[in-house]
């Protein structure tokens, strides 16, 4: 038998030019003096203006006053070899004139053993910064009820101590701790993305009355209360009606055999 031989072919070398083009982050260069000497393709989609317009000008044209500063100070310390810290967050202006957020890692520049300037990859982090803005803004609103919750508290109380140490208060006492009561469910409600009337039908599904029932007392059609029980289940991230009730108890929402 006569052997067959193949000829390997050596592996293609990758094309980085092609790489760096299709990258979606932002890819620059800088000379000595913080001018852009190159820019990828994604600087037209992340700032809103051609590679063209961007080149040889300097990179704190294109960011916010304090980011130019935070940019600068950390251009300078890497032409000095002192930049211990090649991750920074800086602010652009996109063309249209909305704000992009980066996350920049930069470093030397270096041809033939001789500094000439520096690079770097800029990250648009939009996305990012847009859900930590929502994370704090719901913490806030979180603990801005709690604050309103013990406030009411402390109201509750002090009214009910007023109340029941007034002679002869009765009927109207009562009613005003219905009121208080009352805003104080509405507090603890709104607090978990529920309504006092949520609460009634949480209510009722601890005395273990169906949909139907549910529907009958409250004057809703099934359908609605089916909803409304489906829509409680979410918000307390429970999978089931008991689930949703003992959640509802330990909460604080309703209280035990309510």
């Amino acid at each position: 038998m006569t052997a067959v031989r193949h000829s390997a072919q050596a592996p293609k070398a990758p094309d980085f030019e092609a790489l760096i083009e299709a990258a979606g982050d932002l890819i620059y260069t800088l000379d000595l003096d913080g001018h852009f000497t190159y820019l990828n393709q994604a600087a037209e989609r992340v700032l809103g203006s051609r590679v063209v317009a961007l080149l040889g000008m300097p990179f704190t044209e294109i960011l916010t006053e304090a980011s130019a500063q935070v940019a600068s100070r950390h251009f300078r310390q890497g032409l000095m070899g002192q930049d211990r810290t090649p991750f920074f967050e800086v602010e652009a202006r996109h063309r249209d004139g909305h704000i992009v957020h980066f996350e920049v890692r930069a470093g030397p520049l270096v041809r033939n053993g001789r500094l000439i300037g520096r690079q770097g990859i800029a990250r648009d982090i939009n996305e990012i910064k847009t859900l930590q803005s929502l994370v704090k803004e719901k913490s806030q609103r979180v603990t801005l009820l709690e604050e309103r919750t013990h406030i009411a508290t402390a109201m509750y109380a002090r009214i009910a101590e007023q109340v029941y140490a007034a002679p002869g208060a009765g009927s109207a006492g009562g009613e005003m701790l219905q009121e208080v009561q009352h805003a104080l469910d509405q507090l603890a409600a709104h607090k978990h993305g529920l309504s006092v009337a949520d609460l009634r039908i949480l209510g009722l599904l601890a005395q273990g009355h169906s949909n139907g029932e549910i529907a009958d007392i409250i004057c809703r059609s099934p359908h609605t209360v089916k909803d409304s029980v489906k829509k409680i289940m979410q918000r307390l991230n429970a999978r089931r009606r008991a689930e949703a009730v003992a959640c509802a108890i330990k909460l604080g929402l309703i209280a035990p055999h309510s």
